[in-house]
């Protein structure tokens, strides 16, 4: 399967659960976002940020810009778990934002940088797809 098409089904997906959100607010939706970005954020850091740094020029500077994308989502996913407000609305709002500016970068910069490069959108399909199986297990692990 072509990775890139792959990370953008999963970011429409995405997209639509905020929508649901959006239109009826709703903690488990919430959560089941939350479950989701985290999940595509690992994937996307064990194997599309390795081949964007490996094969892309400047893909180092483009790999680390992601990341910090990455964390400051991560900690908005972590304060509506370790410290919810009453009200998620606004908190969810905040992360809808920055995920949509983060898809925004990567479906019309990196993507583009590394299909003109020498990735292999299948290889990097089967790397994802492993990836995903990886944490999966890994965030099902008690712990």
């Amino acid at each position: 399967m072509d990775g890139f098409e792959l990370l953008e089904r999963e970011h429409r997906e995405v997209e639509e659960r905020f929508e649901r959100y959006a239109s009826a607010p709703d903690d488990a939706i919430a959560r089941d976002i939350c479950e989701r970005l985290a999940l595509h954020t690992d994937i996307e850091e064990r194997a599309l940020y390795p081949a964007l740094r490996r094969f892309v020029d400047g893909g180092d500077d483009l790999a680390d810009r992601a990341q910090q994308e990455h964390a400051a989502v991560k900690l908005l996913i972590a304060r509506a778990y370790e410290a919810p407000p009453d009200d998620l609305g606004p908190l969810m709002q905040e992360i809808r934002e920055n995920v949509e500016r983060h898809v925004q970068d990567e479906e019309q910069e990196l993507f583009p940088e590394m299909r003109d490069s020498r990735v292999d959108p299948n290889e990097l399909g089967d790397r994802l797809e492993a990836a995903k199986r990886d944490a999966t297990n890994a965030f099902s692990q008690p712990g």
